[in-house]
């Protein structure tokens, strides 16, 4: 019997929590927003360097909505620059990484623009295009794979934030 694609998505609402393992969050919350070409990560602190021929980029996330009391950072290839229309209408060149993210019981690795902004509410706005064929999104609904916040902050300080 041939299995159906749709009952292989798993279904998600239009704000859910996510985790990119590579680079230590364990948990942030990520809006998912329809007209978004590319998903971004708000961060703060960055700087670049080279290590050999590749150009790294280390960074600072507050991963929880409204405090910066925790702290992740991260270093991990930039993989290229793209230029971004801001919230407020400017255009600036962000780097892009990529890296895996997890969902739900999806895993997927994914391009994330970084963009130096903590004025956003979400830290974490993903594009529907970068996980569109692993998922069915629900606008009307929410944390359709599960609330986490409870124990988000003891995940956090097991990883050393």
């Amino acid at each position: 019997m041939k299995k159906n694609k749709n009952s292989l998505l798993i279904d998600v609402g239009w704000c859910e929590w996510v985790s990119f393992p590579t680079l230590k969050i364990p948990a942030i919350e990520a809006e998912i927003v329809n007209e978004a070409r590319q998903s971004i990560l708000n961060v703060f602190d960055y700087s670049t360097f080279k290590e050999g021929e590749d150009l790294m980029i280390s960074f600072g996330v507050h991963p929880i909505q409204k405090s910066d009391e925790v702290e992740v950072y991260s270093v991990v290839p930039v993989k290229t620059r793209r230029l971004v229309n801001t919230e407020n209408g400017e255009r600036k060149w962000c780097y892009v990484i990529e890296t895996e993210m997890r969902i739900g019981s999806m895993k997927k690795n994914i391009e994330l623009t970084l963009v130096k902004n903590e004025d956003s509410l979400f830290r974490l706005h993903l594009a529907p295009k970068t996980i569109k064929s692993l998922v069915r999104i629900n606008p009307q609904k929410s944390y359709l794979t599960g609330q986490i916040l409870g124990n988000f902050r003891s995940q956090v300080a097991s990883h050393g934030a």
